[in-house]
């Protein structure tokens, strides 16, 4: 009777520190990161003014969006690269938890992926520099204006980025990266929380020559 009374303590103290574990996870910030790849029969800012009705195709990987582009760009008449090429990053807050992103920034390690040296892609001027010489600049939140950029998800909001595929594989090239590089959409928030969502850019693919 003792040692099925001390059982009995056991399972009930294991149960009890379950319940405090899930209870405190769910307290947790949960930021959910998805991603596709994107093809549109227009540029960005054509899109924007149609009010996103171009046709378009997606999938989950860059190469099975390649693969469906020879029919889609013959169906509605498109002369690659005339339209836009795109990978999209859905954020939602998943969580109980107001979420404030404090930094967005594109990172890929070059070298050893054990100690290789991490680098960021700043867009502003599309070249790589290194982690810590990277500025403000390499923050994708960052406006100009901003001194704190911050995006607020409050919980069950979304938000989304997209970036051109060709402008990305262009500035791989001329970084002297090519082929299937692994690059990391890296997003932080203000309480020092970092997210990572890896995908990959094939500059065989989407690689054109400026002109």
């Amino acid at each position: 009777m003792q040692i099925g009374a001390a059982i009995a303590s056991i399972l009930a103290l294991a149960l009890s520190l379950c319940n405090l574990y899930l209870q405190r996870r769910d307290r947790l910030p949960r930021l959910k990161i998805r991603l596709r790849y994107e093809y549109r029969a227009a540029s960005l800012d054509e899109t924007s003014e149609a009010g996103g009705t171009q046709p378009q195709i997606h999938d989950n990987s860059q190469e099975g969006l390649y693969l469906l582009l020879g029919g889609f760009l013959r169906e509605y008449e498109v002369e690659y690269p005339e339209g836009t090429p795109i990978v999209r990053f859905a954020l939602s807050n998943e969580g109980e938890r107001v979420l404030y992103l404090d930094s967005i920034r594109l990172t890929l390690r070059i070298g050893s992926r054990l100690f290789g040296d991490w680098m960021v892609l700043d867009l502003t001027e599309d070249k790589l520099l290194p982690v810590e010489l990277a500025q403000e600049t390499a923050n994708i939140l960052t406006k100009v204006g901003d001194e704190k950029p911050h995006v607020e998800l409050v919980p069950g909001d979304s938000v989304g980025y997209r970036f051109e595929l060709i402008r990305l594989a262009n500035t791989l090239v001329r970084e002297g990266h090519t082929g299937n590089v692994r690059i990391v959409f890296e997003v932080s928030d203000r309480l020092g929380n970092n997210y990572r969502r890896p995908f990959d850019v094939n500059t065989d693919l989407w690689a054109y020559p400026d002109g």
